[in-house]
């Protein structure tokens, strides 16, 4: 019975030991704003985003500074008009704002609509480059970086996943 009760012991000990030396899992991160930002790619699309962006802000700012404009001159007008002259032109007014805060919203909604196409293609294009990557180095796990509180430099794949990209990707 003694023997038996170390025996077990025993085994139960070496697998323990066993178990945890096999568990050495190769867990990398790698940083996908920074991937973003630093392929070519990635600064392909934040370009064209960037000045579609600009394009649409310069046009409801100079559509914003007519709108201005209109109110003022309806203002100077009130005392010179009759009163009804003066809410018909109020009303056409605020149509005319109303319309304007409908289109702002409807390109403001398809600006994210196209944002949102635009990196999930990027995503698909760059997803077997790195699962490739993680087959060929035989990772195990590769986190984003924003979910990771401390880890080592040495595990961080980032800039060997940009290099990859920039030569896959033109």
């Amino acid at each position: 019975m003694f023997f038996i009760k170390k025996i077990s012991t025993i085994l139960i000990v070496l697998m323990i030991f066993i178990s945890s030396s096999n568990s050495e899992e190769q867990i990398v991160y790698l940083d996908l704003d920074n991937v973003v930002t630093n392929t070519k790619a990635g600064k392909s699309i934040l370009s064209k985003l960037e000045k579609s962006k600009k394009s649409a802000l310069l046009e409801f700012e100079k559509k914003e500074k007519d709108l201005r404009k209109i109110e003022e001159e309806i203002k100077k007008q009130k005392n010179v008009i009759s009163e009804d002259e003066y809410k018909k032109r109020l009303v056409e007014f605020r149509k005319e704002i109303s319309k304007f805060r409908q289109e702002k919203q409807k390109v403001v909604t398809e600006f994210n609509q196209k944002k949102k196409i635009e990196f999930g293609e990027f995503f698909k294009k760059i997803t077997p480059i790195i699962e490739q990557y993680v087959n060929e180095k035989k990772i195990d796990i590769v986190l984003d970086k924003k979910n990771i509180f401390l880890a080592s430099k040495k595990k961080d794949i980032t800039q060997e996943i940009i290099n990859i990209i920039d030569t896959k990707i033109k």
